[in-house]
């Protein structure tokens, strides 16, 4: 279970699909940066938007490191990443139970 995990998120990790994720994120994030957009266009980037938060808060508590503005929303464009290879992972994990599920629904 692990292996396989492992190798579903390294797959993920370089797919093209995490790339477009990230795109659709980043530009959500940009977005909300630049306009005042609505609150529920934004959802899709707070969990990249709360691990920034989490990485500046743990630099500064425990490092005594400040990222200021710039640093913050670098930690957010990797937030956004991060989110993106999960979303690609779970995706690709849910099309092979389904498709494993129709294979035996046919056979049967």
């Amino acid at each position: 279970m692990l292996r396989s995990l492992h190798a579903a998120l390294r797959a993920a990790a370089t797919a093209r699909a995490t790339l477009a994720v990230t795109a659709a994120v980043l530009t959500v994030v940009a977005l909300a940066r630049i306009t005042p957009l609505p609150e529920e266009a934004t959802v899709v980037a707070w969990p990249a938007l709360a691990a920034a938060f989490l990485f500046d808060t743990a630099l500064y508590n425990e490092a005594g490191i400040v990222v200021g503005d710039t640093g913050f929303w670098m930690l957010a464009a990797l937030g956004c990443y991060a989110e993106a290879v999960a979303v690609v992972a779970l995706a690709r994990w849910i099309r092979s139970r389904l498709r494993a599920f129709r294979r035996s629904k046919s056979s049967s």
